[in-house]
């Protein structure tokens, strides 16, 4: 077999599904946008560039590293990427960043479509950026497996409006923005989803809005998501913060209403936690301004951090919030169980098939910040319960790696890509 992979980012679950064909013989080329290659002239003259003008593209190219993957396998068109980088650095509305993200993944679709070779014996492609893809395998007679990572596009954009009802200061430019936008970007999704011979989903939630929304869902594969290698068993037993000192909440992640950070920050209103608890939030902010003044004590935003650097925030924690409002899966879950992390979500996240309430998390109502506060609460004064939890978390880890990702996604593909 012979696949082709694209896309523009380079994300944990991309570069595993990228692998799970290498590691097979399978893959014939993964196409991206930036990745790291430090040896790269091009990189060094970009990433010098980029200190005259104030951008730590140095960061940015870190953030992008490949690890699973050879070079060779690798194909790099970093320039429309690099322009949106840019751009969200003085684009505080995120409407012009927006335009350019859409042009670029348009751009990048008709880019792969015309690398599409007849000798490819699969493509392997993602939401919003394959259909020109899709289009030219079907023409060259090439099975298409079509990767969605995100609920049905519907459904969220009625928990924006729900939200934006209940909460007016959530309101913003960007979001009437998008939301004129929308029917064309599900229109594309829709099309994306009818040219694919197989369907991957991570987890039961996610196929079950696809259904409730009437698509064909008899071709969708649930292959749920991988975890990290755990950390050392001795690590786990040591980590978090000891009882005498505040509680260690963290987010990782972009710190979004679908992410229900909105009501993360009602809980720490609610629940009045003073100098006891610290939020450590790693990730970019996108709530409107006006939803951070006059916040309480204890919350401290920090840019998104390299996953070296996050995974030994993962073991100095002490609980992940992840109080999502809908998420296929919440990979932070899993890489933070890794970590012997426990974790804090809703019924909203398919990560939740995974959790076993009061033995590696805690799983609460979505929607609901008195549920966080309450969940928090809980955790401030069982302190023992919640370091019992973390050899729990790295168990959880154990049993469902990275590897057991690659097996099952390759065991669904290949019906299709061997036709």
């Amino acid at each position: 077999m012979s696949i082709l992979i694209s896309h523009s980012m380079v994300a944990p679950h991309v570069q595993q599904a990228a692998l799970a064909f290498h590691e097979a013989g399978q893959l014939a080329r993964f196409i991206t946008s930036v990745c790291d290659a430090p040896t790269s002239l091009r990189q060094r003259f970009l990433t010098s560039a980029g200190k005259l003008i104030g951008l730590d593209l140095e960061r940015e190219f870190l953030r992008r590293t490949i690890q699973s993957l050879p070079p060779a396998m690798v194909e790099s068109h970093p320039w429309s990427e690099l322009l949106r980088v840019a751009v969200a650095r003085m684009d505080r509305d995120r409407r012009l960043s927006d335009f350019i993200w859409e042009r670029s993944e348009l751009g990048f679709d008709r880019m792969v479509a015309r690398k599409l070779k007849s000798s490819f014996t699969g493509v392997y492609g993602y939401e919003h950026i394959s259909l020109a893809t899709f289009h030219r395998a079907r023409e060259l007679g090439i099975p298409v497996a079509y990767d969605v990572p995100a609920p049905e596009t519907g459904l969220m954009r009625k928990i924006m409006e729900e939200e934006t009802g209940r909460f007016p200061e959530l309101k913003s430019a960007y979001l009437d923005h998008t939301a004129k936008r929308e029917k064309r970007r599900i229109d594309r999704r829709r099309a994306e989803w009818a040219c694919a011979d197989a369907v991957i989903v991570s987890s039961r939630f996610c196929r079950d809005t696809y259904a409730h929304a009437g698509l064909d869902t008899a071709k969708v594969r649930i292959v749920p998501l991988g975890a990290p290698p755990p950390l050392d068993i001795n690590s786990v037993s040591v980590g978090g913060s000891q009882t005498d000192t505040p509680l260690k909440v963290l987010w990782a992640g972009s710190f979004s209403l679908t992410k229900g950070a909105h009501y993360l920050l009602d809980a720490w209103r609610l629940g009045r936690f003073g100098s006891n608890v610290q939020l450590h939030v790693f990730g970019h902010v996108t709530l409107p301004p006006r939803l951070l003044e006059n916040l309480p004590e204890g919350i401290q935003f920090s840019k998104p951090i390299p996953r070296p650097q996050l995974m030994e925030r993962y073991q100095q924690s002490d609980v992940l919030a992840f109080p999502t409002l809908c998420d296929s899966f919440g990979m932070v879950a899993t890489e933070a169980w890794s970590q012997g992390l426990p974790v804090i979500t809703t019924e909203s996240a398919g990560a939740a098939d995974f959790l076993q309430h009061g033995i590696n998390g805690l799983l609460i109502k979505s929607r609901d910040a008195s549920a966080i506060a309450d969940a928090i609460n809980w955790c401030l004064s069982h302190r023992a319960e919640l370091r019992n939890m973390r050899i729990a978390a790295r168990e959880t880890a154990t049993k469902w790696q990275w590897a057991d990702y690659r097996a099952a996604l390759r065991q669904a593909t290949q019906p299709f890509f061997t036709r």
